[in-house]
């Protein structure tokens, strides 16, 4: 038998460390979190979304968006700085949401 050689058995567990770290860092979660909501009819950062109705309780934008999604238009809510809901709708299909949410 020869000298025995652990240079193997120290590559091993370094590469077990690097993919243990490297784990850690691609499952840890997030340590900034935002603590304030930020207002969709504030934001300019709304992609293709467009607010339609603003400032309405839970209940009443949910049965706004019932309303939409029977016409076939897909929608979304956010939820205010003060608690209120606004209903979303992409930009193609705003004019025409807004006409069916008309009194």
């Amino acid at each position: 038998m020869g000298p025995y050689d652990i240079s193997a058995e120290l590559t091993a567990l370094a590469a077990l460390g690097v993919i243990a770290l490297a784990m850690r860092w691609v499952f840890s979660s997030p340590r900034r979190r935002r603590t304030v909501p930020v207002d969709a009819a504030q934001s300019g950062e709304l992609g293709l979304l467009t607010v339609i109705a603003s400032g309405l309780a839970r209940a009443d934008a949910l049965q706004r968006r019932a309303v939409l999604g029977e016409a076939g238009i897909r929608s979304s809510m956010s939820r205010r700085r003060d608690g209120t809901m606004d209903v979303l709708v992409f930009g193609a299909d705003a004019e025409r949401a807004r006409a069916l949410l008309q009194p």
